[in-house]
């Protein structure tokens, strides 16, 4: 797991109270038969028994270009691959879920006007977009300095926070 699934992740279990498994490894399958292995990023149920499937692209520089269909397409694609819903199926059977990707806003491009274009795209094939800045800002929110944490991520989160005036 990297660290950016790690944010995620622990914002998924501190902010939203959801049990995550991670890393979920499948075979795909190319147009010409030539197989090769994906991952489900992060699949996790709340509190409430509704379940989300993650994938986690975080582009600190990059942006999609405005007319960058193929791209555009290849990362909606990954989420709908066939092989991917089969294997979520083979974890928590026929029951229904969110398919949410997860991103930089610089990634969706840098003016607003883009940015949902991009949303609206992914909307039509029934995937939710959150960005990395609102998912930190939440969780950095949510860390007490005098609270207990036991990953790397809200540990530091900690440590800066109780640091911020030297951080200037």
């Amino acid at each position: 797991m990297d660290v950016n699934e790690e944010v995620v992740k622990q914002w998924l279990h501190i902010c939203k109270k959801q049990f995550t498994i991670e890393n979920i490894r499948f075979k795909v399958y190319g147009s010409k038969g030539v197989s090769n292995y994906s991952d489900i990023d992060i699949l996790s149920v709340d509190v409430d028994g509704n379940y989300y499937d993650y994938e986690i692209k975080w582009r600190s520089v990059y942006s999609i270009g405005a007319t960058d269909k193929e791209e555009l397409g290849s990362l909606i694609h990954k989420m709908l691959r066939t092989e991917r819903i089969e294997e979520i199926k083979k974890i928590i059977g026929d029951k229904p879920y969110k398919k949410i990707f997860i991103t930089t806003k610089q990634m969706f491009g840098k003016t607003v006007k883009k940015r949902n274009h991009f949303i609206r795209e992914f909307k039509k094939k029934g995937i939710e977009i959150k960005f990395f800045e609102d998912i930190i800002s939440e969780l950095v929110g949510k860390i007490d300095l005098k609270g207990r944490y036991d990953s790397q991520i809200t540990q530091t989160i900690r440590v800066m926070k109780y640091f911020k005036e030297y951080l200037k």
